[in-house]
C-alpha cells in the first residue's frame, strides 16, 4: 500500500460502525473530499443525510492527491470542444471556476493553510 505524505502530518478523526437500521433523506456514500463536501452542503441545509464509508473517512483516492484545486484541465477542454462544442466546454470551465470560488470561500472559515499559487502547463 503507498504511504501518503498527508499521513504523517495528518491525524484522521474515527468513527463508530453504523449499526443497525438508520433512515435519512439522504445516503453519501464514500467519505472522500467529494462526500465531505456533500455532507457539508447537506447540513448548511438542514437536510438529514447519513455519510458512509467502507474503510477510513478520507482514505482511498483522497488521501493521495497534491491537494491541487485547478481548472486547467487542457486535455478536457479539447475533448469537450471535440465532442460537444464550444459552449460545453466554456460551461465545464465556469463550473470549475465557480467550484474554485466557493473552495476559497469555505477555506476563509476553516484552518486548512488553503493558498492561491501560480500553476503552468508545459510539455
Amino acid at each position: 500500500m503507498r504511504k501518503s505524505i498527508w499521513n504523517d502530518s495528518v491525524t484522521l478523526s474515527e468513527f463508530n460502525k453504523l449499526q443497525g437500521d438508520k433512515k435519512t433523506d439522504v445516503l453519501i456514500i464514500g467519505g472522500g473530499i467529494c462526500g465531505i463536501l456533500c455532507a457539508y452542503y447537506l447540513k448548511e441545509a438542514g437536510i438529514d443525510y447519513i455519510l458512509v464509508e467502507g474503510n477510513k473517512i478520507a482514505q482511498g483516492i483522497t488521501q493521495n492527491t497534491t491537494a491541487k484545486i485547478t481548472f486547467q484541465h487542457g486535455l478536457i477542454y479539447d475533448k469537450l470542444i471535440t465532442s460537444m462544442g464550444k459552449e460545453k466546454a466554456q460551461m465545464y470551465l465556469n463550473a470549475n471556476k465557480d467550484a474554485i470560488t466557493k473552495y476559497k470561500s469555505l477555506c476563509k472559515n476553516i484552518e486548512c493553510d488553503f493558498e492561491e499559487k501560480d500553476a503552468y502547463v508545459y510539455s
